[in-house]
């Protein structure tokens, strides 16, 4: 019979290494921040907004250029729309912080650029998004292979600089971070509001 795969999930990823040391520079203030507002033991830290810093506009322009080519690829019509990252904050999770599975509403493009990524720190996990599989699964192989009746994909080969974007429908959270030094990334919405023509 013809196999059609419709209704895929990409996942984007790119390496950006050359920039880790600049947004660190960049967001320092921003993590140091948060001391102000929680625990001294918090093992979980979000900043707060960072998408109009100028000195972070090459990372939101990125991000908002690579999402307009992303949906214009998936067959948007992107031109119909302007678009424009209305979050931007960095998250630390320390020894055993996690971030629970979630999607982003009222907006189209997700992603992580991540900085800090020791050994047995927390990476990114995907879900099938498609609820119907989800009730009338069957057994699967475990491993390493992916196949269509794989349920979540694991990103556990993250690195400093590892860039990765999705559709903001699209179920993630972030592991257990299992180091003692923390897990550090920025993550990122692109939203859009319609054009007047």
């Amino acid at each position: 019979m013809n196999k059609f795969a419709y209704f895929s999930s990409p996942i984007y990823r790119e390496e950006r290494p050359q920039w880790v040391i600049e947004t660190l520079q960049n967001t320092e203030k921003y993590y140091s921040e948060t001391q102000n507002w929680l625990p001294e033991n918090a093992v979980v830290r979000q900043t707060v907004q960072m998408a109009n810093d100028p000195n972070l506009g090459y990372l939101s322009s990125y991000f908002r250029d690579t999402g307009i080519g992303i949906l214009r690829d998936q067959g948007y019509l992107t031109e119909e729309y302007e678009f424009f990252v209305s979050d931007m904050w960095g998250q630390e999770l320390a020894c055993s912080g996690s971030h629970m599975t979630h999607t982003h509403g009222d907006s189209q493009i997700s992603g992580f650029y991540f900085l800090e990524t020791p050994k047995g720190g927390s990476y990114p996990v995907f879900d099938d998004p498609r609820p119907g599989k989800r009730m009338s699964d069957l057994h699967y192989p475990q491993g390493e292979q992916v196949t269509m009746a794989t349920p979540q994909i694991h990103f556990n080969n993250v690195l400093a600089g590892t860039i990765i974007m999705f559709n903001s429908w699209l179920p993630h959270a972030l592991t257990i971070n299992r180091s003692e030094k923390p897990t550090k990334f920025i993550h990122f919405v692109l939203s859009q509001r319609k054009r007047f023509l």
